[in-house]
């Protein structure tokens, strides 16, 4: 058998005889997927000389030693780290950092992580993945017994080069451990089968019949993790690496064999000192039980991973029900419990089509037949086991909000619509104190990072903490801003412009003339796509500066990797429409000169989240509401101010943003 070959630059150009069965044609590889080599942290790390270390900093930048930063409050990043650390070895578990741009809490997490031992640390966007990644595995690192920190980052399978499809990704959807188990993929299904070198018979089952284990072990990469208590007969040559999990629960990981970079990643949970998530990968991991034990669990941007508890999650029940018709589990128990959820859908489906969905009514779970179907699927091991051997399987997204939501069950509430043919379920919990809990409950220590905390009202009455620590880093904010009118600014609330069948034109066409005075680069802010013109809009309006909101949506849907906030970084754009640029983009000194807003970024009131707390918590509500406008609007507003030497316009149609503005500048807010 040949060995797998690379070039010099570590990209994959051979393959072995059984590798070789997978490719059925030339494909271009992608450049922007990641291969094994790409990994740094199983890279081995020379000693270099560190006679200067320190107990709480380190930084280094081409061998230069990098000093701490001093803030305007007298500290350094070094005195945080150190105060920090202290109050964890005291036995403090919640910690608050609030540090307003310039902080450098990047480099404070790390150090923290460096005196702890290994930690997690949390990002809310993949931006931000990449932002560590960019600034701590290159050219900037950080020493520890005088060797560079083993840095990781667990990304999903569209990052990963599947090797066995050289140039295609790890989320193809023609894979062994990927592709859907139907009769049109009959043919693919039936080479998988024959090439799982666990089989010896060679006579293909019945489809109905095929379990993911069927098919996947002929990817040779293929490596699942799954609960120890398992008895797992397959995977005898796997290295097996077990770890324990958040809620105390041990995992193993079968590593079958080296190569593939998606799978190749999960080394990290036993050999990295820092693994960096993002917050929506964590989250899942979290509500699995698999993520790993570190000492200390660091959340960048805390606030909206806080605000992120409140995401509706939606069940499509139709695809569901498919989706557990392809499981074939051994235990006639538990095959009888997957009949009685299908049969649940079944009924949901049956009594839908005879009353008709409303999707402005509410229902309390324990009221549904949602709520059994939820206690069913997360309450039997061998249907779990089931489901996750079947990475791909629509039922492990609904594993994983099943056990979001099942101990919550009486503070869970849903909504249904229709779609096609299909029928969803919106859930939502407006109890965000247990989820909290959850997190904290399973880590050792939670440090949490912002330069725009809640308030501590909010932090008391949404999510029950009260007991946790306050350090103050940088608290002055950076730069500077200047308001710049067009001169017909006006309320722009949503009751204004609906009262008013001219306000929506008048709205448009101060938008349009603003984008056009604007001083350039200008990064506008879209809050929500239809604070855009249509396209009839805008040839009715004769609009000759702003995009279109359909326009907008196809630039983001086929710009897979930023390269139009990439652009605007280089100067190559002068004006950037946006929906994504909230947080995790940094636009400093000239990248950009004006900030633009289409309105102020208040919450989606007619977000389901959002209907009930009214109705349940309406003291709480517009306390939480206030709060999340007011750290929206400073959020975006600060992409572009990132030292004392920046300057911006900030511009819009609303008159509220400008009034807020104003009162930052009188210190009123």
């Amino acid at each position: 058998m040949t060995n797998l070959k690379f070039d010099s630059q570590g990209r994959f150009i051979g393959v072995d005889q059984q590798i070789q069965k997978f490719e059925h044609m030339g494909v271009k590889p992608n450049q922007n997927l990641k291969t094994s080599s790409d990994l740094e942290f199983l890279k081995d790390s020379q000693v270099l000389q560190n006679i200067y270390e320190r107990d709480y900093w380190s930084l280094y930048e081409q061998d230069k030693s990098l000093r701490p930063l001093r803030f305007s409050n007298g500290k350094t990043q070094e005195d945080v780290v150190k105060e920090i650390v202290s109050l964890i070895e005291k036995g403090k578990k919640v910690i608050f950092l609030h540090g307003v741009c310039g902080t450098g809490k990047s480099a404070i997490a790390l150090n923290i992580a460096r005196s702890i031992g290994r930690a997690s640390i949390i990002v809310p966007v993949k931006a931000l993945q990449k932002q560590y990644e960019a600034d701590y595995m290159g050219k900037k690192y950080v020493l520890k017994k005088g060797k560079k920190m083993k840095i990781a980052m667990i990304t999903g399978r569209d990052n990963h080069d599947s090797i066995i499809k050289p140039g295609k990704s790890c989320a193809d959807p023609f894979l062994p451990d990927t592709i859907k188990i139907t009769e049109k993929n009959r043919e693919h299904i039936k080479r998988y089968y024959q090439d799982n070198p666990y089989i010896s018979n060679q006579g293909i089952p019945q489809l109905s019949s095929l379990k993911r284990i069927s098919i996947a072990p002929s990817n040779p990469y293929w490596s699942p993790i799954l609960p120890a208590k398992l008895d797992i007969r397959h995977f005898k040559d796997a290295e097996q690496h077990s770890f324990t999990g958040i809620n105390g629960q041990e995992y193993i990981f079968y590593h079958r064999k080296k190569g593939c970079s998606y799978y190749d990643q999960y080394l990290a949970y036993f050999t990295a000192d820092i693994i960096i998530f993002n917050s929506a990968k964590y989250l899942a991991e979290v509500s699995l039980g698999r993520k790993p034990q570190t000492e200390v669990e660091i959340i960048d941007e805390c606030d909206e991973f806080l605000d992120s508890f409140s995401n509706n999650t939606e069940i499509n029940l139709t695809r569901l029900e498919s989706s557990l018709r392809s499981l074939v589990p051994e235990r006639d128990e538990t095959d009888a419990r997957i009949k009685k959820i299908r049969q649940l859908i079944n009924l949901e489906e049956v009594n839908k089509r005879a009353i008709g969905v409303d999707e402005n009514q509410i229902f309390p779970l324990k009221e549904t037949k949602i709520g059994e179907i939820i206690s069913l699927l997360s309450s039997d091991p061998e249907l779990e086991a089931e489901i996750q051997l079947d990475e791909m399987n629509y039922a492990n997204q609904v594993l994983e909000a099943a056990r979001d939501f099942l101990q919550s069950k009486d503070e869970t509430f849903l909504t249904y619509r229709k779609e096609d043919d299909f029928l969803y379920a919106k859930l939502v919990n407006i109890n965000l104190a247990k989820k909290f809990k959850e997190i904290t409950d399973g880590s050792k220590s939670l440090v949490l990072m912002s330069g725009t905390l809640h308030s501590p009202e909010v932090l008391k009455h949404i999510y029950g903490i009260e007991d946790y620590a306050l350090v103050e880093a940088e608290t002055l904010n950076q730069g500077s801003m200047e308001i710049s009118r067009v001169g017909n600014e006006f309320d722009c609330r949503y009751a204004n412009l609906q009262s008013n069948p001219e306000s929506r034109e008048r709205y448009l066409k101060i938008f349009d003339k603003i984008i056009e005075n604007s001083e350039k680069p200008a990064l506008i802010h879209v809050n929500a796509f239809s604070d855009l013109p249509s396209e009839e809009e805008s040839q009715l309006y004769n609009l000759k500066n702003v995009v279109t909101r359909e326009e907008l949506r196809k630039l983001q849907l086929e710009d897979k990797h930023n390269e139009r906030i990439l652009r605007f970084k280089e100067g190559k754009i002068l004006s950037l429409f946006t929906t994504k640029c909230s947080r995790g983009m940094d636009f400093p000194g000239n990248m950009c000169l004006s900030v633009i807003f289409t309105k102020f970024p208040n919450p989606n009131v007619k977000d389901t989240f959002w209907k009930i707390l009214q109705k349940i918590h309406p003291d709480y509500y517009w306390e939480l509401y206030r709060d999340k406008a007011r750290r929206e609007f400073l959020q975006r507003l600060y992409r572009a101010i990132r030292s004392k030497h920046d300057h911006v316009f900030v511009l819009s149609p609303d008159i509220r943003v400008l009034n807020a503005v104003r009162k930052l500048q009188e210190n009123e807010w």
